[in-house]
């Protein structure tokens, strides 16, 4: 039988044991129970745009046991489809003492951008009898589905009037669009024996014996002025003389009664003279649209004036710039210009340069416009000429104190195929860089297959065109007027600008009706804008 001190060791032993089992048994079940907690900051389901390039998914973090174990978050997305609309479980887990954790979260993909629908032209204008030609569109769509488009509405080429289709889409998800074009069915405009004003005129030329203290050759040769004439009795020493609040004396030599000789005035005062050969006055009998009227001559603005007997007189000032940029819109009034079924020329011309002289002067440029609505211009130089011969003496005249100095004028031919721009210039005019610069922008522009792109002067008599792109100079004599009459009696040059041919009906859709005008205005307003010190700007919303 057991002492009694023995049954108590073992009493105690058992005890203590037994103690440090539960002890053990609650560590190790502490260890095990972990406590994850998958903390969401946006419990909304989640809607997300198919296709989206910029997404957030759900965001979470994690806390295991009272702590932020938000680094070691993970996300499942391996059935996350952004290409197509559905719902998706997303898995959010961790993976903690080897042992995975997770919760998931609903995420839709959805569509509710609708399709666009883009027409090639919004509007479109054709002749009555005319077959209508749709023009295209395209659709696109953030779902990037093939989609159908109906297109709604009739146009009765028949009868004259203005017409509405619309185009229709839906995609999958019930996302619609509409767009509507406008097509206009108009009767051709009735033109009745519309010329364009370029006649060809007879210039009578001094018979070399009618007159003596004569002029019978005058021209501008940049810093001076040539004259050429007879002296009615040679002297043994013979001078050109003005005669003003100071006196000037040009030596000449004569022979068989004939003199030449270049005048400088950049010694001669500001003021006015009156001209002598020797001690008789100076006369100029040359038809009146040779005679030299104003032009820069050297750092001098020298005007002539004549009066009932031919008598020159002279006025001399310091030459300076009152316009930046000089714009003709060719013809206006009863003078049509070319015309199409469409419209006339004079219009188109007067359109673009308004266009041109509002984006001029958006950039704080000035501009001389020879006329601003539809009339042909103003009454200006002598009454005897011609009413274009008038306006190309205005061109003149206030070229002379501009910088910039061109005409708008648009093409027509006896065909349908002639496409294309053509620049024409004066036939002495050394210096083309503005006017290349321009030709090589249009050259990118202007996108045709029949290519009758030209830069060139024509004969005014004889209408053969002299086509030049290398920046020659062009030694022949040019005649159209508008380049002419100021090149040559205003020592301004002048060039003209045809942007297109009315005649070709594909070329006056794409030019016209689609606004491609604009584009080339834009080159010629780049270059020029540039040129005359500014920078250019291509926002034109305030001209539109």
């Amino acid at each position: 039988m057991r002492s009694k001190k023995t049954i108590i060791l073992v009493v105690i032993i058992v005890l203590v044991v037994s103690i440090l089992g539960i002890a053990g048994f609650m560590l190790l079940n502490k260890k095990n129970n972990v406590e994850v907690e998958f903390v969401f900051f946006d419990d909304v389901v989640k809607e997300i745009e198919v296709n989206s390039t910029a997404y957030i998914l759900p965001e979470a973090s994690v806390v295991v046991n009272g702590e932020d174990m938000g680094k070691l978050l993970e996300i499942d997305k391996s059935n996350f489809d952004l290409t197509k609309v559905g719902t998706y479980i997303l898995k959010y887990y961790i993976i903690y003492n080897n042992k995975r954790y997770e919760e998931e979260k609903e995420v839709s993909i959805v569509d509710k951008t609708s399709p666009v629908i883009t027409l090639n032209g919004d509007k479109v204008t054709i002749l009555v009898g005319e077959e209508y030609e749709e023009p295209g569109y395209e659709v696109t769509d953030n779902s990037m589905e093939e989609l159908e488009v109906t297109v709604s509405g009739e146009v009765d080429t028949s009868k004259a009037g203005v017409y509405t289709l619309t185009y229709k889409t839906s995609d999958s998800s019930g996302n619609e669009a509409e767009v509507t074009r406008e097509v206009t069915v108009k009767k051709p405009n009735v033109v009745v024996a519309v010329v364009k004003e370029e006649p060809k005129v007879s210039i009578p030329k001094v018979v070399e014996t009618s007159y003596e203290n004569t002029i019978k050759v005058n021209k501008f040769t940049g810093d001076n002025v040539y004259l050429e004439g007879y002296v009615k009795e040679p002297l043994e020493e013979n001078k050109i003389v003005l005669v003003g609040d100071s006196t000037y004396e040009f030596p000449i030599t004569v022979s068989d009664n004939k003199y030449t000789i270049n005048l400088s005035f950049g010694d001669v005062a500001n003021g006015d003279y009156k001209m002598f050969v020797n001690e008789e006055a100076l006369l100029n009998k040359m038809n009146i649209i040779e005679r030299l009227a104003r032009g820069k001559v050297g750092s001098k603005l020298v005007s002539f004036s004549y009066n009932g007997s031919d008598e020159v007189s002279i006025n001399v000032s310091n030459h300076g710039y009152t316009y930046d940029v000089l714009i003709n819109p060719g013809h206006g009034g009863s003078d049509s210009g070319a015309v199409n079924a469409y419209i006339q020329e004079k219009e188109m011309n007067l359109t673009v340069s308004l266009y041109e002289k509002c984006r001029y002067e958006a950039h704080g440029l000035s501009v001389y416009m020879t006329r601003e609505g539809d009339y042909y211009g103003d009454d200006f130089g002598p009454s005897s000429l011609s009413r274009l011969h008038r306006t190309a003496y205005e061109v003149g005249h206030y070229g002379v104190v501009s910088r910039v100095v061109y005409s708008n004028h648009h093409n027509s031919i006896g065909n349908n195929y002639f496409s294309g721009y053509e620049v024409l210039i004066g036939g002495q005019i050394k210096d083309l860089a503005n006017e290349l610069a321009i030709v090589n922008k249009w050259n990118s522009i202007y996108n045709l297959t029949e290519s009758h792109k030209r830069f060139y002067a024509k004969d005014y008599d004889t209408e053969i065109a002299y086509s030049k792109l290398n920046g020659e100079m062009y030694t022949f004599k040019d005649n159209y007027a508008m380049n002419r009459i100021p090149y040559q009696i205003f020592n301004v040059k002048s060039i003209i600008y045809e942007g297109s041919y009315m005649s070709n009906k594909n070329e006056f859709i794409w030019y016209w009706n689609e606004g491609n005008w604009r584009k080339a205005s834009e080159a010629k307003i780049e270059v020029y804008v540039n040129y005359l010190g500014k920078t250019y700007n291509p926002d034109n919303s305030s001209c539109l």
